[in-house]
């Protein structure tokens, strides 16, 4: 999931969080060598880490972390050596970069910090200069843009790929039973007894003929759950949806942090989506599925053009 060819393949600036890692220079041990290049511990650790704190960036939950953490600490040498080459090949090539796409990542960066004196003053701390920020910078945007020219831009899906896999792959877009719910929700965080006497005062006032929204608006501590499908709620709320009538309120029902009650607003049945709701899935899916086969041919054939030692 978190393999080169991902971090590649969904860019993103990785500075804000540790780009400032102070940096060790001394006795630094050589661990490998990329043509004429030498590779650091101290490279290693930062890249490792700065690449670690871009996927935190993008927003994966603790397991996901957890493998991309391993992955790192097991082939991060490999991904810092696909780098140097995929560096070399854009310089090569003669990639060039407009400074206008470096000064909108630098001003991202800045806007992450609270004012450009602290911005400043952090870069000073780290013994970074807003020039190494460049740098870096700059070398990301030639890496982006040569995989795009030598990989991204050769890939093409087309329609009817994507009809043929959403034909062989029905099983995959059937829709569960699903229900469109109103809700109300009264937190019991602050105290238990105010909160159920609360969700009983709104219940009585929904049986009296009050407005759902209208309570809600008056009662609930979060908004409407909506559209839900099986398998979604914990089981003894989506007994008690499901089993409601049209247009039908539930009885209050308490949970660990809080009291709910449901109102089922429609009833839709179990049903295969249309091509034209997947399409956009299924094409980034076989996209993707087919960007990773030749960013691997293009990478080995990097790798056999190189001299390449890892001590």
């Amino acid at each position: 999931m978190f393999s080169h060819k991902t971090i590649v393949q969904y860019f993103i600036i990785i500075f804000a969080i540790t780009m400032f890692a102070p940096r060790v220079f001394a006795r630094d041990k050589i661990i490998a060598i990329v043509n004429d290049e030498l590779i650091t511990k101290s490279n290693l650790d930062e890249y490792v880490q700065s690449t670690y704190a871009g996927i935190i960036e993008r927003g994966f939950n603790q397991e996901q972390l957890e493998k991309a953490r391993i992955d790192l600490e097991i082939n991060g040498i490999h991904r810092l050596i696909e780098d140097k080459l995929i560096l070399s090949k854009a310089n090569q090539v003669g990639i060039e970069i407009n400074d206008k796409l470096v000064n909108e990542r630098v001003n991202e960066i800045k806007a992450r910090y609270p004012d450009e004196t602290v911005f400043l003053d952090a870069l000073s701390k780290s013994g970074v200069s807003i020039t190494d920020l460049r740098s870096k910078i700059l070398d990301q945007l030639k890496i982006q843009y040569i995989v795009t020219h030598e990989v991204r831009s050769k890939i093409f899906v087309n329609p009817q790929e994507v009809t043929d896999y959403y034909t062989a792959h029905l099983d995959n877009y059937v829709k569960k039973e699903r229900v469109l719910l109103d809700s109300i929700y009264i937190s019991n965080r602050a105290n238990k007894e105010i909160a159920k006497t609360k969700a009983q005062e709104a219940l009585n006032k929904l049986k009296e003929g009050a407005d759902f929204k209208e309570t809600n608006k008056e009662y609930s501590d979060a908004a409407s759950i909506g559209p839900v499908e099986r398998g979604q709620l914990m089981k003894k709320i989506e007994d008690a949806v499901f089993s409601l009538e049209l247009g039908r309120i539930s009885e209050i029902i308490e949970v660990e942090n809080g009291f709910y009650i449901f109102k089922l607003n429609e009833r839709l049945p179990a049903e295969t989506a249309e091509l034209k709701e997947v399409k956009d899935n299924i094409y980034n899916l076989l996209f993707n599925t087919k960007f990773e086969k030749r960013f691997d041919t293009w990478i080995k054939k990097l790798k056999n053009d190189a001299y390449i030692e890892i001590k």
